[in-house]
C-alpha cells in the first residue's frame, strides 16, 4: 500500500516587528473628536512618532451600547467618560518599544483634559482575516463611495494584497489643524492572515499617525452587518 499524507501547513504566527502597546490611563473624560490633539500631545513626548511610517495612535474608543463599530456623527463637542478599564494603544515598530514604555508616569493634556500614563503591555497584531478601520481618509472621495473603494483597491494592490470583500460603514468628520476631514469606516474580509498583518502594519489612506487607516480585528461580516 502507498499512502502519501498531505503535509499540514504550520499555523501562521504574527511577527513581532510591529506591535501594539496598551497603556492603562488615568483620565476621567476626553472629547470624542480627540485624535489630532492626542497625537500632537504625544509628539511632544515621542518626537520620532511622526516620522515612523508604521507608527500610529489608536483613537480612544468607547462603543455605544448595541451599536458595535458605528459611532455617532456628533464629533464636534461630545465628551466621553472613561472607565478604569480604558486603554490607550500605540502601534509601533518593536525597535521603539523602550522609548514608548518611557511614557509610564508621564502626563499630557488633550483639549484641556489631563491624562496620565500607567503601566503598559505589549500585544502582537492579530492574524484574523476580517479587519476594520473606524476612520479612513482618502482625499477627493468625500462624497463618492465608489471612488473611495477604488482607491483602497489600488493601495492594497501596491501592498501585494488581493482584496476579496470590502464594506464601507458610516461617514464621520474629524477636526485637524488643516481643517475638517471626512472619513469612512472600512471593513476588509476574507484575506489571508499574512495579508491581514501587512494591512495592520502599514494602514491605508492619509493621517495614519493620527489614527486614520488603522486596522483592528473584527469577528466577522455578520456582526458588522447586524449593526448597520
Amino acid at each position: 500500500m502507498f499512502w502519501d499524507e498531505e503535509e499540514k501547513q504550520e499555523e501562521f504566527k504574527a511577527p513581532d516587528n510591529v506591535i501594539d502597546v496598551s497603556f492603562k490611563v488615568t483620565c476621567k473624560q476626553i472629547k470624542l473628536d480627540h485624535a489630532w490633539a492626542l497625537t500632537e500631545a504625544l509628539n511632544e513626548l515621542l518626537p520620532w512618532l511622526k516620522d515612523e511610517p508604521q507608527s500610529a495612535v489608536h483613537h480612544i474608543y468607547i462603543p455605544q451600547s448595541g451599536n458595535g463599530w458605528v459611532r455617532s456623527d456628533n464629533f464636534a463637542d461630545e465628551v466621553i467618560q472613561l472607565s478604569r478599564r480604558t486603554r490607550l494603544k500605540l502601534r509601533i515598530p518593536m525597535t521603539r518599544l523602550k522609548e514608548t514604555q518611557s511614557l509610564t508616569g508621564k502626563n499630557i493634556t488633550i483639549d484641556g483634559f489631563d491624562l496620565t500614563f500607567g503601566q503598559s503591555e505589549q500585544h502582537f497584531l492579530s492574524t484574523m482575516t476580517t479587519i476594520v478601520a473606524r476612520h479612513v481618509h482618502i482625499p477627493g472621495t468625500d462624497e463618492d463611495e465608489v471612488a473611495f473603494l477604488q482607491e483602497i483597491h489600488k493601495q492594497t494592490q501596491l501592498l501585494g494584497i488581493k482584496v476579496r470583500k470590502m464594506l464601507c460603514g458610516k461617514s464621520h468628520q474629524l477636526k485637524t489643524a488643516d481643517g475638517i476631514i471626512k472619513t469612512r469606516s472600512l471593513m476588509i474580509a476574507d484575506i489571508t492572515p499574512e495579508e491581514s498583518i501587512i494591512l495592520q502594519e502599514n494602514g491605508l489612506g492619509h493621517y495614519y499617525t493620527y489614527g486614520c487607516g488603522v486596522f483592528i480585528p473584527q469577528k466577522g461580516i455578520t456582526a458588522v452587518n447586524a449593526n448597520e
